[in-house]
């Protein structure tokens, strides 16, 4: 039997700035962790019908490590968290880590260093079907696989274009190659705030149920919840299927999404 793809792509996070109004990515893994998290206990995935891709956006977890080492004074906990990692593992670098933790679950690994590496992967899968494709990281309509501040406002916002992964770029892809909305085992998911619009467009051109938050989701309790993120008030998760039917699933603040 062919095995179908399960695509996990990871965002990254941005360079902790402790000024930042928002406090962004206090936490270097969240994005990364909470997939890991996920495939504990209960499996994630047939591993007899249905093989993990994992998609990792590299250049931000490279420049998070080595700010997080370079700044003991600004930012301790995060350069804590980093020192740990390499007198545990006795590894140097977060990649590292995350390899090892791809190899451990039977995962394929696979660094991109653009959103074209991720349009590339699922276009390359000749003869395999893509069951679903789930996302964790920032996004605003459009996902962005890390994100910068303004050095003045020391606000978030956007990365460079190249690390965008637009929703006109959906148009990429082809619904054959992707599981039929009618036999897939799960929707394709996308774990960020303000997704919405991409999950809607994902469902439209590609015949399959997708999910996205309207509004803001946490990370913060990935570790409490088994990776799972939370609504934050005032968010909605809703569901779209092929016909472009909204359901709105979940709009409870603290409401973990499955």
């Amino acid at each position: 039997m062919m095995m179908n793809v399960f695509i996990i792509l990871s965002g990254g996070p941005g360079v902790y700035n402790p000024k930042d109004p928002e406090l962004h990515d206090k936490s270097w893994d969240n994005y990364v962790t909470s997939p890991l998290l996920s495939s504990k206990g209960a499996a994630l995935h047939d591993m007899k019908a249905e093989e993990v891709h994992w998609l990792v956006y590299e250049p931000a977890y490279v420049e998070r490590w080595q700010r997080d080492l370079a700044n003991k004074k600004t930012a301790p906990t995060q350069y804590g968290h980093a020192t740990v990692i390499k007198l545990k593992h006795g590894i140097t670098d977060y990649l590292s880590l995350l390899r090892l933790r791809a190899k451990e679950r039977g995962w394929k690994y696979e660094g991109i260093s653009s959103a074209q590496g991720f349009w590339s992967h699922l276009q390359r899968l000749k003869g395999k079907k893509i069951s679903r494709v789930w996302f964790y990281g920032h996004a605003r309509e459009d996902l962005w696989l890390s994100l910068t501040h303004d050095v003045t406002s020391h606000e978030a916002y956007s990365p460079d274009s190249s690390a965008i992964v637009t929703v006109v770029d959906i148009k990429k892809l082809s619904s054959a190659s992707f599981v039929a909305q009618k036999d897939a085992r799960s929707p394709h998911r996308f774990f960020g705030c303000n997704t919405k619009a991409f999950a809607e467009a994902w469902s439209r051109k590609l015949k399959v149920y997708a999910e996205g938050a309207e509004g803001k989701v946490s990370f913060e309790k990935i570790h409490e919840t088994g990776g799972k993120v939370i609504l934050s008030p005032g968010a909605r998760w809703v569901q779209y299927s092929k016909a472009s039917i909204e359901t709105e699933l979940l709009s409870k603040a603290g409401a973990q999404v499955p």
